[in-house]
């Protein structure tokens, strides 16, 4: 028997038809980005792959670079293992904002909002669906009554993102946290304090609950 008839031929010429509109998909998604990175003032890196849209707002002065072989997913045909409730957007409000990502981060409809800060994710990052990384609340904690009209800037801190993290799905990570390299955060997790490198980390809010040992340590250990 020919691995053909093996399957339905309705289902090959679906599968066919798929993947005719993920490399549509991808060729129109890459040149509307091109476009909204030249509009913007966006310094984007080579060898970009994006599928879906990709929101950018860009406050006059303030700098977002991405590096080398970005991906993003905006698409949920086109994701693997969850839903993409939202575009990949990426913000910053006032000048002194900086977005910085390495080379060759991954991203899932991601959100990342720079307010007054800097939001740096390093080389080999990748981000699971629906994650959002802010560098500010937005509003003042206390007093209640002004929450408002107070927008509580000198709280605002920057967020660190280290070299080849993984960070889960729904994941929110907020103002003034620092993961080290190699890190991996559950999904789910929301992390508001810094997590230190090799480790795995989860829960609300996330905590550490084991390290992860390089190759080259744990050989020296055995």
């Amino acid at each position: 028997m020919s691995k053909l008839t093996r399957y339905n031929l309705f289902e090959i010429f679906s599968y066919a038809v798929s993947l005719i509109y993920i490399k549509i998909l991808l060729l129109v998604s890459n040149l509307t980005f091109l476009l909204k990175s030249f509009f913007w003032r966006v310094e984007v890196g080579k060898g970009y792959r994006i599928f879906g849209k990709i929101i950018i707002y860009k406050s006059p002065g303030s700098k977002i670079e991405i590096g080398d072989h970005f991906g993003s997913v905006s698409n949920s045909f086109r994701a693997s293992a969850s839903t993409i409730m939202a575009p990949t957007c990426l913000k910053t409000f006032s000048p002194s904002a900086q977005i910085k990502i390495g080379n060759g981060v991954g991203v899932n409809g991601v959100s990342i909002t720079a307010r007054t800060k800097t939001i740096s994710i390093g080389d080999g990052t990748i981000i699971a669906a629906n994650v959002c990384i802010m560098d500010s609340d937005f509003h003042s904690i206390f007093p209640p009554e002004n929450r408002l009209t107070n927008p509580g800037l000198e709280l605002d801190s920057d967020v660190i993102i280290g070299k080849n993290v993984w960070i889960g799905t729904r994941a929110v990570i907020l103002k003034g946290v620092t993961i080290g390299d190699n890190s991996v955060i559950a999904a789910g997790s929301v992390v508001t304090r810094s997590i230190p490198e090799n480790s795995i980390a989860g829960g609300v809010p996330a905590t550490v609950k084991k390290s992860i040992f390089p190759k080259e340590v744990s050989k020296r250990k055995i």
